[in-house]
């Protein structure tokens, strides 16, 4: 990792709580040593961040230079919230700890006064999922952002066990599940596959032939003539 990047990212951590934070909380998240956030801290100063340090309690951003100031209204910022808050019930930690990133930024570019309306914000979105494998989850959405195929075993309706390769080009959150659209080899066709069903996932190299926004288009319109959600 670059000395820039460690850089930026230790803003973000920064930005990201509202009271001190200690060394060694930071150095822990972003994987260095305490010393080295010691003289990160410095140089962030040096480039003229305001990083006060509370004895015992550890360092504070107090304000951040680099971000400009977003407009935003009442509205938007309910929507944007109650997104975010939704998102934090989603059993992907990695989509959580975005949330929680995505808030923080907010809170650094929005006015003072629209800051507080954010805080005061009491919209709130509930979600209970069926159980997954966070890991597996991960590896979905690494496999759709990179358009690679991928191997599964899948656990049907009727508590059949079948290993199929997967060509997964989408994800849907419904309701108290999370469903992967995919073109499956075995069936040479498009189908649907719950992920609390799927139990082993081995995420390939191999790139499928076509690209995720024309499989999505496809899908879509056989989702339109065939109402069927569960063919497995």
């Amino acid at each position: 990792m670059s000395r820039s990047i460690r850089l930026l990212n230790l803003l973000q951590r920064l930005r990201e709580y509202r009271h001190p934070v200690t060394a060694q909380t930071l150095a822990e998240h972003l994987q260095i040593s305490v010393r080295s956030v010691y003289r990160d801290i410095e140089t962030l100063r040096a480039q003229g961040v305001r990083i006060e340090a509370a004895a015992g309690l550890g360092f504070q951003l107090k304000e951040d230079f680099l971000l400009p100031p977003m407009t935003l209204d009442e509205t938007e910022i309910e929507a944007i919230f109650l997104a975010l808050y939704w998102l934090k019930s989603v059993p992907d930690q990695s989509l959580q700890l975005a949330s929680n990133a995505v808030l923080a930024k907010l809170d650094a570019v929005l006015p003072k006064h629209r800051q507080h309306f954010m805080e005061q914000t009491t919209l709130r979105a509930f979600n209970v999922w069926l159980p997954v494998d966070m890991q597996i989850l991960e590896q979905i959405r690494m496999a759709i952002r990179q358009q690679v195929k991928i191997s599964v075993k899948y656990i049907d309706e009727q508590k059949n066990e079948s290993i199929r390769t997967l060509w997964p080009f989408a994800m849907g959150y419904f309701n108290d599940k999370i469903v992967i659209a995919a073109w499956c080899e075995l069936r040479q066709a498009f189908r649907n596959f719950r992920v609390d069903r799927v139990r082993q996932l081995v995420l390939s190299q191999d790139v499928y032939p076509q690209f995720k926004q024309q499989l999505f288009r496809q899908w879509w319109e056989q989702e339109k003539r065939d109402s069927t959600t569960d063919r497995n």
